[in-house]
């Protein structure tokens, strides 16, 4: 699950800077994140974005996915209810997802629907955050048409997952199997596209 963690402190997805340079999606959540103070007000549990609007995969009904970290449950929820309940759609839930307790926030503006996922762990520990490095790292090798594929499967319904899965001829569970070539080189990466016709020339 450590693959290429030692470049973490140089990864642009770190930072929420790289959206003022962006697609005009990603500059439009730029300013729905300051507008609201969102990241601001969620400063002590090492808030991170996620999800497909960072890697430009997202379609209409996307939702931006915030990754965070507590150490004591209780104090995220009483941030999140004092800083997003007014706001349209809040919710507020606990679950345990593989294993870990969850906390799970919802809440909407007028542009975006938000959800802030947070775990125990680090953000670039979870799940979340490992699919997006794997889904970047594919998009990053592959040609337009791969791209455009994915985005047909997502509006036709399919999670994210799900799409890179189908696209690349990958079986088995499309979580874990998605979790798994975080271990992987790119020279794997590579001749899996090269295979199925998506490799970038």
């Amino acid at each position: 699950m450590r693959h290429n963690m030692q470049s973490l402190e140089t990864n642009p997805f770190l930072l929420p800077d790289y959206l003022r340079m962006g697609n005009p999606r990603q500059q439009e959540l730029w300013e729905d994140l300051e507008k609201w103070k969102i990241l601001k007000n969620l400063i002590g549990f090492k808030p991170t974005l996620a999800g497909t609007i960072p890697i430009g995969i997202d379609t209409k009904t996307s939702d931006v996915d915030i990754l965070a970290k507590f150490n004591v449950p209780s104090h995220l929820q009483k941030i999140c209810y004092a800083k997003f309940r007014n706001l349209p759609n809040y919710s507020f839930s606990e679950k345990t997802i593989s294993l870990r307790v969850t906390l799970i926030c919802r809440f909407s503006t007028p542009q975006f629907n938000y959800e802030i996922f947070a775990q125990s762990i680090e953000p670039t520990e979870q799940y979340a955050w490992i699919h997006m490095m794997v889904e970047n790292r594919f998009l990053n090798f592959a040609n337009q048409s791969f791209r455009e594929n994915i985005l047909h499967l997502k509006e036709s319904g399919k999670k994210t997952e799900q799409a890179f899965c189908e696209s690349l001829g990958l079986s088995g569970d499309p979580f874990k199997t998605l979790l798994q070539w975080n271990l992987k080189s790119d020279d794997d990466y590579k001749e899996l596209l090269s295979k199925q016709g998506y490799l970038n020339s």
